[in-house]
């Protein structure tokens, strides 16, 4: 099947059209009009939340602007690195997480569709983005952003709005140890193995199995807009299961990031 084929949609379209609307007569998109070009030509980390995130030298790129995602905070007592800007666009995280969310000095941008999981006052502390009901690549955030099963896609749709070049990625395991089905939901047990911090989703708690097939057709798209524009997206996941994307040494990754500020 040619990818072309593989652009989805999404299974309640009516829902997304309604909040596609909702977002255009009620949201606020200047903070995302603001990000356009931000880092025009210049490197840019997307950090995921992989285990491979302990192996990281993350002291050694606080002065590269970067995007985190979902529950990337529970990272800041062990490195001086703080991204730029924070994504997420899971339903679930955005109601475990969201006083975090709400409290959090960087700016945090959420899909609209979640914020009926947050309370009223939380709300008004964050920004929001919208979704598209097709996963096709955006080039253009403030007209909303493609769907994905993973929200690093929706990261890198954000840094090329940015104008970023290159996006280096980190924590992107590509690699998640589960049983059942792709794509559903799951009560935790035991210590969260699939992230970088064994409480990201406490035991007990509910988490959603990831689609890595979607996954890679969805950064398969983003490799293609990247490259159609004379950009890059280069991989520096430490031991990461992703092939899409050309892998890079964390010394290329320091040299490409540049020295910080004197």
């Amino acid at each position: 099947m040619s990818l072309q084929s593989r652009i989805i949609s999404a299974t309640r379209p009516a829902r997304y059209w309604i909040d596609n609307r909702l977002y255009q007569m009620f949201g606020d998109p200047a903070a995302i009009a603001a990000l356009k070009n931000r880092h025009k030509g210049k490197p840019m980390l997307v950090v995921g939340n992989g285990p491979s995130l302990n192996q990281t030298p993350f002291d050694l790129f606080a002065h590269v602007p970067s995007i985190g995602m979902n529950k990337i905070d529970l990272l800041y007592d062990r490195t001086v690195w703080r991204p730029e800007l924070i994504v997420c666009t899971n339903n679930i995280v955005v109601q475990q997480h969201q006083h975090v969310f709400a409290q959090s000095e960087i700016p945090v941008f959420l899909a609209w569709k979640s914020r009926f999981m947050m309370k009223d006052e939380n709300r008004k502390r964050v920004r929001f983005f919208d979704l598209k009901s097709s996963n096709a690549f955006s080039t253009n955030a403030v007209q909303g952003l493609g769907s994905s099963a993973t929200v690093t896609y929706i990261a890198l749709q954000m840094a090329y709005w940015m104008g970023a070049d290159p996006v280096i990625i980190f924590g992107v395991d590509h690699s998640f140890k589960f049983a059942g089905d792709k794509s559903t939901y799951q009560k935790r047990e035991g210590a969260d193995l699939n992230h970088f911090d064994p409480n990201y989703f406490k035991a007990g708690t509910v988490w959603g199995t990831p689609d890595l097939d979607q996954s890679e057709i969805d950064y398969t798209l983003a490799r293609q807009a990247f490259e159609a524009d004379g950009r890059r997206v280069l991989d520096a996941t430490i031991g990461g299961q992703l092939d899409i994307f050309p892998k890079i040494s964390l010394d290329e990754a320091i040299t490409l990031s540049g020295p910080p500020p004197a």
